[in-house]
């Protein structure tokens, strides 16, 4: 293998003031009883039926709990109960029936929505039967694919018939509930555009979970506050997420002190160590990674699966890595399964694409695509030129793009880049108007990936489409143990990265800073923000220090109203990381 770096001629070297080293920012007043997350984007869609961000999905659980909450432990999920884990809306589960097939829930009988209204077995069905109703258009409709029925015992129980047993039920079934009461008289097809979800402030997003939205004003501000119905109350009474696209902004913030969590640029990461010490690390490990999609609907040069492995062989993923300071946080991806996945990531089926431009011109001479006077490859008079989007306010993406157009340029490959607003570039990106996009995934972390690689599905970017691995799904899902499972999903993948629908570049961790005035916190594989509830703040509530803790103020509630809301999967569901 090759490697070259190449240089970022047009990326500008930043030098960040920190406090006490010259720089002259003011702190901003802020309120000690609140937690200022920074992101790189606003939130889209807050409810879990229709989220298709990782943002969207991690904020909404806050809002939802789920009727099992889970961790992420030794490679895998485990699922626990209400008597385990307080945010879980089921107190047990079991498996029914003489092939196991069924899959009884007992849900507490304890827990209300932000209205006051109970929350009951009715409310979890109407979810999932929502969920696979084509008309919500669900990103998740296909975990319904294999639920042949459901069966309500009584307010507390309720039962869900599957086709057969398989190693997902769980997964498929355990995610978080949405409020039947709020939605049901509403057209499936129209829940996006449903008043709550479009204007949640004041407590109109009716939700279950610790916290509900007491304000949000789109692009600049989203306020979390208690939500009055869940016990044990969250000791924070104040969360408030900032959307922030510019880097430069986002680091002066936790810099001096306004901001309190974010995800940080890897490059920056010993500026932080440094000079802001009051900031700790904790780390998502390699659950994201960043790929370019192909879309063969838009640019019939990417209907061959031999220009598409030409495109992949002409980029260094090693030399892109050295050159923005990726260090330890991130190595050369090559399959949609990353290596945290311990039954499902095979080294050699999803081995990283080598850098080999001799091979890449190979393959595109063999394809047609022959050089032209200016050096710039042309077929049938048409050049091999497209677009290359991606999202604002994410320079490791933006600098990727410039070194990969480089890269390109050199085998005779002439890509225009475009860098679109975050929430437009993953409207186009799902709707699949785009030629090429350079984006992300925090990956689902069920074995389960034919959400995103078969037919007309939401998270099926490329259209891609082959009947064999149509049939190891299939025969995965069939399968009665995840090892059992793993064999088919293996191969399934092997034959996606034969097929080259994206060039899979690296999978990474994400780094969160942490102001060390925020405690308790637990932010791994499985998310951010899945303990928030119990976070405190060193000297308010929840402090073990504090001589005289209190309850959250009764003040802060008082904007909310009476009702509020939720969103995302909780277990682990595919999201676009932004």
């Amino acid at each position: 293998m090759r490697t070259t770096l190449i240089a970022i001629a047009s990326v500008p070297v930043l030098a960040l003031a920190l406090p006490g080293c010259g720089g002259d920012r003011p702190e901003r007043s802020r309120p000690p009883d609140t937690v200022t997350i920074i992101e790189l984007a606003d939130i889209s869609k807050p409810m879990p039926l229709i989220s298709e961000t990782s943002l969207d999905s991690e904020v909404s659980s806050i809002m939802y709990r789920p009727l099992l909450a889970s961790r992420w432990e030794d490679g895998e999920l485990h699922y626990l109960t209400a008597d385990e884990d307080e945010r879980s809306l089921a107190r047990g589960y079991e498996f029914t029936g003489p092939d196991r097939a069924s899959l009884r829930y007992r849900m507490r009988s304890d827990a209300r929505w932000s209205d006051g209204t109970p929350v009951t077995s009715h409310d979890a069905v109407w979810t999932m039967e929502t969920r696979g109703d084509p008309r919500a258009a669900s990103p998740r409709q296909a975990y319904n694919r294999q639920i042949r029925a459901f069966e309500v015992e009584d307010d507390s129980t309720f039962v869900i018939h599957f086709t057969r047993p398989y190693p997902e039920m769980l997964f498929h079934s355990a995610g978080q509930v949405a409020p039947r009461h709020l939605y049901a008289d509403h057209d499936p097809s129209q829940l996006r555009s449903h008043p709550a979800v479009n204007s949640p402030g004041g407590g109109s997003l009716v939700v279950s979970g610790p916290y509900m939205v007491g304000e949000w004003l789109r692009g600049q501000r989203l306020v979390l506050v208690p939500n009055p119905e869940y016990h044990p109350q969250p000791t924070i009474p104040r969360i408030v997420f900032l959307p922030i696209p510019e880097e430069t902004t986002r680091m002066i913030e936790l810099q001096t002190g306004n901001a309190d969590v974010m995800d940080l640029p890897f490059d920056k990461i010993d500026l932080i160590r440094t000079g802001s010490p009051e900031v700790r690390f904790e780390t998502r490990r390699r659950r994201f990674y960043d790929y370019i999609a192909y879309n063969p609907r838009t640019h019939p040069a990417f209907e061959d699966a031999s220009v598409r492995r030409a495109l992949g062989l002409a980029i260094d993923v090693p030399a892109i890595l050295a050159a923005l300071q990726l260090g330890p946080w991130a190595e050369p991806a090559g399959g949609p399964y990353a290596p945290i996945f311990r039954l499902l990531y095979d080294p050699a089926e999803q081995a990283p694409l080598p850098f080999d431009p001799d091979e890449a011109a190979r393959l595109l001479d063999a394809t047609g695509w022959i050089p032209g006077p200016d050096g710039i490859r042309v077929r049938d008079g048409q050049p091999l030129r497209f677009t290359l989007s991606t999202n604002a306010g994410n320079q490791r993406r933006s600098d990727a793009s410039q070194i990969i157009q480089q890269q390109w340029r050199r085998v005779g490959i002439d890509a225009r880049l475009q860098t679109l607003e975050t929430n437009t570039f993953f409207d186009r990106l799902n709707s699949r108007e785009f030629e090429a996009s350079m984006a992300g995934w925090g990956v689902g972390l069920s074995a389960d990936m034919s959400d995103m690689w078969t037919g007309d599905r939401p998270f099926n970017l490329t259209s891609f489409s082959d009947p064999e691995v149509d049939r190891l799904f299939d025969l995965a899902l069939g399968q009665p143990t995840e090892e059992e499972a793993a064999m088919y999903w293996r191969e399934a993948a092997g034959r996606i990265v034969a097929a080259q629908p994206y060039t899979w570049l690296f999978y990474f961790d994400q780094v969160v800073g942490v102001n060390d005035r925020i405690r308790n916190t637990r932010i791994d594989t499985l998310g951010s923000y899945q303990n928030i509830h119990e976070w405190w703040i060193v000297g308010g509530a929840g402090d073990p220090d504090r001589a005289d803790p209190t309850t959250a103020d009764p003040d802060l509630l008082s904007d909310a109203g009476g009702s509020a809301g939720f969103a995302g999967q909780t277990n682990g569901g595919n999201g676009q990381d932004p």
